[in-house]
C-alpha cells in the first residue's frame, strides 16, 4: 500500500513556469520549520542550460552558491529538453533559491519540496 505524503510536504515555487529568454534567479524559499529540502526542475522540449541552488541567511540578499558537501547530487546540473532534474539540499541556511543559466531558450519551472516538518499537519486530507 502506498503511504500518504501530502500532509508531510510543502511544495513552494522558486521559478514560475515560463519560457527562459535569459538566466533566471528563482524566488527565495524560506525553509524554516522543515528538516528536508529538495529542488525539482522541469524543462520543456527546447530548454537547455544548467541549474543550481543558492542559499542565504537573510531574506532578499546575500545569496551564494551552496557548497558541494551540502548538495545531494551535484551543483550546476545540466538540464536538457524534456528533462526533470532533482537536487537535494542539506545545508543550514534559512533561505534557498534555484538559479537557471540558459543555454537554449525554452519552458522551465522549478519548485522546492520541503519535508520533515517540525510540526506536522493532522487530520484526514487536511
Amino acid at each position: 500500500m502506498i503511504k500518504d505524503q501530502k500532509n508531510d510536504l510543502k511544495v513552494v515555487q522558486t521559478i514560475i513556469p515560463q519560457t527562459s529568454d535569459d538566466d533566471i534567479d528563482g524566488a527565495e524559499v524560506d525553509v524554516l520549520g522543515f528538516e528536508a529540502c529538495t529542488l525539482e526542475v522541469v524543462c520543456g522540449a527546447a530548454t537547455v542550460g544548467t541549474v543550481k541552488i543558492q542559499e542565504s541567511d537573510t531574506s532578499g540578499s546575500g545569496f551564494a552558491d551552496v557548497a558541494a558537501d551540502e548538495i545531494i547530487g551535484s551543483q550546476d546540473v545540466a538540464v536538457v529538453a524534456s528533462d526533470v532534474v532533482t537536487i537535494g539540499y542539506v545545508g543550514i541556511k534559512r533561505y534557498v533559491r534555484a538559479v537557471f543559466t540558459e543555454g537554449t531558450s525554452g519552458p522551465i519551472a522549478a519548485v522546492f519540496a520541503l519535508g520533515c516538518p517540525h510540526v506536522a499537519k493532522t487530520g484526514a486530507n487536511s
